[in-house]
């Protein structure tokens, strides 16, 4: 599920226009710049079955957009649920289904990890990913 997600969002042009390729799972890489998504797996749980193995999962994803301004990280997050509300595929053979959950419309500043003093904005996206395992 981690490489798929990505792998949508970097061939997204709404995103990769905005993020180009920096779109990571868990940190940011030292020294990159924004803007830049960072995602990170809160839960994930198969389908509960009392016979056999379970064939779907039910994963939470948090999609951290991080900008210089808040209003590129606004604009990031706002590509980021434009591809991710209602998605549906088949990647090798797995059903994929994305659905978004919460898209506050607040923006926080923090000081940036990869350089001091900077100030970065984060805009974030939850999201429910359902997919066959």
């Amino acid at each position: 599920m981690e490489e798929w997600l990505r792998a949508k969002m970097l061939e997204t042009a709404g995103i990769s226009d905005i993020a180009g390729n920096r779109v990571d799972w868990e940190l940011r890489p030292q020294g990159d710049d924004a803007p830049a998504i960072v995602l990170h797996l809160i839960s994930d749980v198969p389908e509960l079955k009392m016979t056999g193995n379970p064939i779907w999962s039910d994963a939470r994803v948090q999609v951290d957009c991080w900008a210089k301004t808040p209003g590129a990280a606004v604009r990031l997050r706002r590509a980021v649920v434009a591809l991710c509300q209602g998605l549906r595929d088949v990647a090798a053979g797995k059903k994929y289904r994305v659905f978004v959950i919460d898209a506050d419309s607040k923006v926080e500043a923090q000081k940036g990890e990869a350089s001091i003093g900077a100030i970065d904005h984060r805009a974030s996206v939850d999201l429910r990913v359902i997919r066959q395992l």
